[in-house]
């Protein structure tokens, strides 16, 4: 059986201390520091686009559950601070990192009116960092290698 991503923050056992926040789900804790998996917009200044920053948190509730949610942050020296959130129930169950960039990579961040892909592979060594941190495998064996051994 291979460990998922969710067995990953659960073995953490992050869940110490003051909570990091609360949500209407309840009290939570983080696995690890918000992972940084886009940047595109302007540079939120004048007439240009707001500023877009993309991340994923993985939070452990109180209750037990686990979460991967996923953050759209935008800056505009006009609006503000802006953010919204989607959870990515997906990601909790891949076993490598791999598996998890191919998640990022099929999730569409919006709604009906429009949609925006949260990840960019100039991010993945920042994910990739990350995630082997808390003992997610980069990638399973190769087809080939897995026959040899067999």
């Amino acid at each position: 059986m291979s460990i998922t991503l969710k067995d990953l923050v659960i073995a953490t056992k992050c869940r110490k201390g003051a909570a990091a926040g609360t949500t209407k789900r309840g009290a939570y804790w983080t696995a690890c520091d918000p992972i940084k998996l886009r940047n595109c917009g302007g540079d939120g200044v004048g007439n240009n686009g707001p500023d877009v920053n993309f991340y994923l948190h993985l939070r452990h509730y109180r209750s037990g559950e686990v979460q991967a949610t996923i953050e759209r942050d935008t800056w505009h020296q006009n609006q503000g601070r802006r953010s919204s959130w989607e959870s990515c129930p997906k990601l909790l169950e891949c076993t490598t990192v791999e598996d998890a960039i191919v998640v990022m990579k099929g999730h569409q961040f919006g709604g009906a009116d429009w949609t925006e892909t949260p990840y960019s592979d100039y991010r993945q060594d920042t994910l990739t960092g990350a995630l082997t941190a808390l003992g997610l495998a980069i990638t399973a064996p190769a087809p080939d290698e897995a026959e040899a051994s067999a």
